[in-house]
């Protein structure tokens, strides 16, 4: 006679329990996924908006750098232009009736404080003390022969009673910039 163990209840719980584990196991593993999602969830404004705090910094700089990017450009064009300005030249008669002219203005108390050269002309800038002295050099500057053209450019009273005066002026051989050296 055979005897005959029955090994089948020992395996079917044994199967049952591992089910149980990897039911628990998935459950586990669920779990973890969704507080994984509600924590990420809950932090999702945070870094939404650190991500668009982050984006208008950005934005700001772009802006900047392109108005820097514009005035390295303005400032370029204006060198260039300068440098272009610079070029032109100035006769040695032209420098000497110049020099003339500032040694008999007549000015007694009032004083001539800036001389510049732009555009073919002269700025002359300073004060004078007296209404009497600024209309003797404004006579002066009309009746100076070499004088083709003479603009007053700024008249302005000063508290303590001087006259600010800037006058710009063109002389007879600056008006063709090819001729400058045509006058002898």
């Amino acid at each position: 006679m055979k005897t005959a163990l029955n090994l089948l209840p020992w395996r079917l719980e044994q199967h049952q329990q591992h089910s149980r584990q990897g039911l628990w196991q998935l459950g586990l593993f669920i779990g973890l996924i969704f507080f994984t999602y509600l924590g990420l969830a809950q932090y999702e404004p945070y870094y939404q908006q650190q991500y668009m705090e982050q984006l208008q910094q950005k934005q700001h700089v772009e802006l900047q750098l392109n108005q820097v990017e514009q005035k390295i450009t303005q400032f370029q064009q204006r060198l260039q232009h300068n440098g272009k300005q610079s070029a032109v030249e100035i006769s040695a008669d032209l420098v000497e009736t110049l020099f003339q002219l500032l040694t008999t203005l007549p000015l007694e108390q009032g004083e001539l404080t800036h001389l510049q050269f732009s555009d073919r002309q002269f700025t002359l800038q300073g004060f004078t003390q007296n209404q009497t002295e600024f209309e003797q050099l404004h006579q002066f500057f009309k009746q100076y022969p070499p004088i083709n053209k003479l603009k007053l450019s700024q008249f302005a009273p000063q508290s303590d009673g001087r006259l600010q005066f800037e006058f710009q002026l063109q002389f007879v051989n600056m008006e063709n910039p090819n001729a400058l050296d045509d006058t002898e």
